[in-house]
């Protein structure tokens, strides 16, 4: 059971790293279509056209790279590597709709 939870881990650790390079490789997408989207646009509305694509395209990206390396990484920690090295916390049940 040892082994399996490891290779575990180390299949969402490499997760992490291709979610990571999803994040560059979506990148690379927007700034190419920003290029070949405004080819043979005249100068100032091509440079118009290009900055909104970037803009809007990298700020997707930035904030879905953000999310995922906050979720992503807790979920590691929280989930399965408390689960593998048997945690147990100790302490008292949390229970809000108990009766006083």
């Amino acid at each position: 059971n040892m082994a399996s939870g490891l290779l575990g881990d180390t299949l969402s650790y490499i997760r992490l790293f291709a979610i990571g390079l999803t994040g560059a490789i979506l990148g690379g997408v927007f700034n190419q279509l920003a290029v070949d989207m405004t080819e043979g646009m005249n100068i100032v509305l091509r440079a118009v056209c290009m900055l909104l694509i970037l803009l809007i395209g990298h700020s997707i990206n930035i904030g879905l790279c953000t999310i995922s390396s906050l979720v992503h990484p807790l979920r590691l920690i929280f989930v399965e590597y408390y689960k593998n090295a048997e945690f147990e916390g100790g302490g008292k049940e949390y229970t809000p709709f108990k009766k006083a």
